[in-house]
């Protein structure tokens, strides 16, 4: 639920995403090859260990998430993509075990989460700023409501699964105040309540997965009235679920997961909003085992999705006809159990694992070969992904939470060379000069004891110098990926320099 305060203290907000430094006059005028990206430690909140960052969101050009840098607890954070622009909000419950801040929601220019200020969780916002960092309502407090969860935006107002004693766990949506607080339908009449997750819209509609005694987990549907909410299809007509979840959007339809039981069991499905055009889309593993389709995404006007065929779980895709749906075409033991599927720019970004322990943060064009690993060079960690939960991709940057350094932990990091060094990008200023260089770089305002790192085309540190003496001479002629840090670690500029 939301409070009836949608306003709350304006401050001036953080720069959203700072720009890339690229030249491209230079790019028109030089041949280039692909340059691999490297992962960036966005911040080391917690210099003893790891933060464990959690629950990255974008909103806005900001990556809300949750950390804990162990002097104040799991608390709320926000990022730009910088180093000094990574930053904790509010210390919403002082000492050291912190509010753990989740389900962050952008609404009315705000972002509603909930947080545990040692009163239980209760609904908070933020303009992101510290000052704009408020509580708002114990949600819970509200029309009876004893708890609430899985809010999503719709039509302006807020849907979401509310439980009271006579209603059980039934559909309700608010303006963000009490008196616009309203039960949209009592889909099972009694106190058992229908249990609406997954919601998602599509063409104008609110879908959701509901269960009644007989029809168990299905398809519904809503446009917010008890009069527009009704069974789409009961896709597993016999006494199971069909849990359809992992929805995506794509040319105009809506793709889930669904199950019909022992016919097929867990596969994709797809859905025109119609009873008639909800049906399977292909049969992978045939019989009643079941593909288990998951991280549904939009990607080269297809779908893309994990998918289990025996031992290995491989990339597919879709483009909405059986013959159509696919595994890219990868060697089997070049990677397994891809997950966190996110789409940034030109690519594809997963997780998976390489030798059967090793995950680590992968990218993909939507082809074999250009479907490659990316590392970081000096990591010193097997399995560094293990500590991500996702994978974000805002404005000019992937974020996602890793472990390549053991004396670092999990932290937030970041790819900034997002575009690729082969894709056209817009044309900024320079701050390493000249470009192209021959011996020597220079930078305009260089930090007093910072550090200029050079990557090679294939991701490995190729040259480390002190930004007093820029000396490049030793390198052979190619491109690179600069990247210049102050003294304490701080990202300062990232920029592609050919010698």
């Amino acid at each position: 639920m939301l409070a009836g305060n949608l306003g709350g203290p304006r401050t001036t907000k953080l720069i959203p995403m700072t720009q890339r430094y690229f030249l491209a006059s230079l790019l028109a005028a030089c041949t280039l090859v692909p340059m691999a990206q490297v992962p960036m430690l966005l911040r080391d909140i917690n210099p003893t260990s790891g933060s464990g960052p959690d629950g990255m969101t974008c909103v806005d050009g900001l990556v809300y998430f949750t950390a804990n840098d162990f002097a104040h607890g799991a608390e709320l954070w926000v990022s730009d993509g910088t180093t000094g622009g990574t930053v904790m909000l509010k210390d919403i419950n002082p000492g050291i075990q912190g509010s753990t801040p989740r389900n962050f929601l952008a609404y009315n220019d705000r972002i509603y989460f909930a947080a545990d200020d040692g009163e239980g969780y209760q609904l908070w916002s933020t303009d992101g700023t510290t000052d704009g960092t408020q509580f708002e309502l114990d949600v819970d407090a509200v029309q009876d409501i004893q708890s609430s969860s899985n809010f999503t935006v719709y039509n302006g107002m807020v849907v979401f699964n509310g439980e009271t004693d006579a209603l059980g766990h039934e559909l309700w949506i608010t303006d963000g105040t009490v008196a616009g607080t309203a039960l949209i339908m009592d889909i099972v009449p009694g106190t058992t309540g229908s249990s609406p997750t997954e919601f998602f819209e599509y063409n104008g509609l609110l879908y959701f997965a509901a269960s009644t005694p007989t029809t168990d987990q299905e398809l519904w549907v809503t446009d917010g009235t008890a009069a527009g909410t009704h069974l789409v299809k009961d896709i597993d007509e016999a006494n199971g679920s069909g849990a359809p979840r992992d929805f995506a959007v794509v040319n105009g339809l809506l793709y889930f997961k669904g199950d019909d039981g022992y016919a097929h069991d867990a596969e994709l499905w797809v859905t025109d909003g119609t009873t008639e055009g909800t049906h399977m889309v292909k049969d992978i593993v045939p019989g009643g085992n079941g593909s288990l389709p998951r991280g549904l995404v939009a990607f080269n006007n297809e779908v893309w999705f994990a998918a289990s065929t025996g031992p290995n779980t491989e990339l597919w895709h879709s483009d909405g006809t059986e013959a159509g749906t696919v595994m890219l075409a990868v060697p089997a033991d070049l990677y397994n159990l891809p997950e966190n599927l996110e789409v940034h720019g030109v690519y594809l970004y997963f997780t998976a694992y390489a030798n059967g322990t090793d995950k680590q943060l992968w990218r993909t064009n939507g082809t074999p070969e250009g479907t490659v690993q990316i590392v970081e060079p000096n990591s010193t960690v097997n399995s560094p992904l293990s500590a991500a939960d996702g994978i974000t991709g805002c404005g000019g940057f992937i974020f996602f939470a890793a472990n390549y350094d053991a004396a670092t932990g999990a932290e937030p990091y970041t790819l900034s060379n997002t575009t690729g060094m082969d894709a056209p990008v817009a044309q900024t200023p320079a701050v390493l000069y000249p470009n192209p260089a021959t011996d020597r770089l220079f930078m305009a305002d260089a930090p007093a004891n910072g550090t200029l790192s050079l990557y090679a085309a294939d991701g490995h540190l190729a040259l480390q110098r002190p930004v007093r003496n820029m000396d490049i001479s030793v390198l052979p002629n190619g491109l690179y990926m600069a990247r210049v840090t102050a003294q304490d670690g701080t990202v300062l500029h990232v920029q592609r320099v050919v010698k």
